[in-house]
Order: C-alpha cells, then structure tokens, then sequence
C-alpha cells in the first residue's frame, strides 16, 4: 500500500500528492483503480466521500484546501472557482460574510462552469452555469476567476440567498484590500444578468459618488492655493434649464471646464459647446494629483479666449453654496461667456505647462 492509502501506481500517487489527498473517482479510474475498491475503502473508512464521485483519502475531517480542489474537481476540467471560495484563496476574508452564510444556509463554495456543462448544486458547493466562464488565475492546482469577478460573483451570489446587506461589506473589503478598482467592478457588473444586481448597481454608485466627492475635494484644495485665476469652483453648467455637467472648475473666459469621473454624455454636450474638457479619474487624482494639475495648467495656457453660445450659463452647485465655496451668490446665474472681448487670466506662469487635457 503506496503511501499507506493504497496507490500502487506512481502517477495516481504523485496526483494524490499535489492535489493534498484528493481525488476524483475518474482520475483513480484512470490510473487503474476500480471503483469497486473504492467503494470498500469508504465503506472502512480509510477514504470519504466529498462530492459525487470525489473523495478526500483520509479518515479525518478534509482541509478548506481540501474542500476548494474537491469542488474544483466536481465542478470539471473547464470550471473556475469564484465568489467566497476565490476571495479566500486570494486572502480576501470577510468576517460577516460566513457569519451571515451560516444564517441563511449559504453554500461556501462556488464555481462557474461553462452553460453547456451538466453539474447540480450541492449542500456546500453552487454551481453557476455561464456563457462567461473567464480566463483563470492559477494559484497552486486552482483555477481561480479573476479578483473582480469574483467579488461581483460574490455579491450576486448574497443577494440570491437573501442576505442582501452582506453586499456593502464584500464591496468594502474588496476596495480595502487594494488590489480591485472600482472600473473593473463597474465592468464587470455591466456585463452581468440584471437579475440579483440591483443592490450590487447602487451600492458601486455610491462607492463612486464618495470616490469622486473626495477626489474633487483633493483636487480644489490645490487649485485654490496655487491654481490659474479666473476660476470658478463647484459649478453646475446649464444650457438654458438643462443641467449639462458638474464641474470641479470651470475657467468662464478660456471655456476649460474640469471634471472628475464624468459621464461621456457630459463630456460630449461640454466638448459641442465649445469647453475644451479636462476630464480626470478619481484614482488619477489620488496617485497622480501633481500630473493633473500640469495637465490642467497646460490646457490653459494653450487656450485661446473663446465665447460660447448664449444659454450657457453656471451656478455655485448645492453643496459648493452649503461651503460658502462658490464666487457667486446662490440664485444668481452667471453667463459663461458674451460677445465682449474677455480680459487676459494670467494663468501661464502659475502652473507648470504640459498635459493633453484628457487624461
């Protein structure tokens, strides 16, 4: 007996070796071990059963490893592993996450398998039939979905069993930890089923939102203290009654207007009007703020005075007023531009040149 487990032939042992004990019953076939033989070692208790046609060559309790390659391997060759069992592989853990799945009766383990793929879900494995199984991670003998889609597969998977607040500390953990961005969760969620989404949709809205107010906020301290005069801060741009944009900054008599993690359709309506748009991300104003305002110095300084149509017209947004941060009382709009020739800002010598003015 091979290894005290019975595995005479060399290759079944050095597979039980990498895969820490585990064996699906295919494999053990394959390598000329008959099921019959297998079936007695359970019935001894030399081996158990995990899943259907997996079994973990012990008689003590299986690992959490041992648990996340058992469900690899009823899963199928072409599975990948996601949700909770890929944030704990990636070492993302989430403490009301099990609590919560110990509540509602939440299976621990989750796996994608192509659509096509026949595979049941069990007590403690969800099976996810998919047309976007997507490229694996491979960690160790796992294949492991991308970080991701594997906290958006996480959330779907909790709002499905009801645990619907259990979304807001998955989302916190994931951004916490560093190494998902809130663009790939938006992408990933924009190629995911509307079904289960909904929370998932609001709760990335407002990660973005406070992302975006402290990026702003980050960004108009350093405007105020070294920035191009002629600026108005915290702006609402209309076109006659029609909110356009939200701008961080807007210069009425260069038509530059800056806004952060803006919507293209405003940056589009910005751009026909004649606003030369600085639009900036908020992740690039936290590891790159001395690069944005270059960029937005250099926009500047290569602007030559313009007039915009009539219509447009700005006012101190809401919360810039609350502030006492806007350079015109509430209530009263401010025309962008008139036909009159604007006065020079000066601003060349205040910022350092350069930058395309989309960044």
């Amino acid at each position: 007996m091979a290894n005290g487990i019975g595995l005479e032939d060399p290759e079944l042992s050095a597979l039980v070796t990498i895969q820490l004990g585990v064996v699906s019953a295919t494999q053990a076939v394959s390598c000329g071990l008959s099921r019959e033989t297998m079936r007695r070692r359970v019935l001894r208790g030399l081996w158990q059963r995990m899943t259907p046609g997996v079994y973990a060559l012990q008689s003590g309790p299986p690992s959490r490893m041992q648990w996340l390659i058992a469900a690899q391997l009823y899963a199928g060759e072409d599975s990948v592993l996601t949700g909770r069992s890929a944030l704990r592989v990636y070492g993302v853990e989430i403490r009301g996450l099990e609590v919560a799945g110990r509540r509602v009766g939440a299976p621990d383990l989750h796996a994608l398998v192509p659509h096509r793929t026949r595979r049941r879900n069990l007590e403690r494995l969800r099976i996810t039939r998919t047309t976007r199984v997507p490229q694996p991670a491979r960690i160790g003998v796992l294949r492991v979905a991308p970080l991701a889609r594997s906290v958006l597969d996480c959330c779907l998977a909790a709002v499905e069993d009801g645990d619907v607040a259990t979304v807001d500390e998955i989302v916190t953990a994931a951004f916490a930890d560093g190494r998902v961005q809130l663009a790939e969760l938006e992408y990933e969620l924009g190629l995911a089923p509307r079904r289960h989404s909904a929370r998932l949709r609001t709760e990335l809205a407002r990660s973005k939102a406070h992302a975006r107010a402290v990026a702003t906020r980050a960004l108009l301290e350093r405007l105020r203290v070294s920035g191009p005069r002629g600026a108005q801060y915290e702006v609402s741009v209309f076109l006659n009654r029609t909110l356009l944009a939200q701008a961080a900054a807007v210069w009425p008599r260069r038509a530059v207007v800056v806004v952060v993690d803006a919507a293209e359709s405003e940056i589009r309506s910005l751009s026909l009007l004649g606003f030369a748009v600085v639009h900036v991300t908020a992740r690039r104003v936290e590891q790159d703020l001395a690069g944005v305002l270059r960029d937005v110095g250099g926009v500047l300084a290569d602007r030559p005075e313009a007039t915009l149509p009539a219509g447009v017209s700005l006012f101190p947004s809401a919360r810039a007023h609350s502030a006492g941060a806007a350079s015109e009382p509430a209530g009263r709009a401010q025309r962008v531009l008139t036909a009159s020739s604007p006065a020079r800002t000066g601003i060349s010598s205040l910022l350092p040149l350069g930058g395309t003015g989309q960044t």
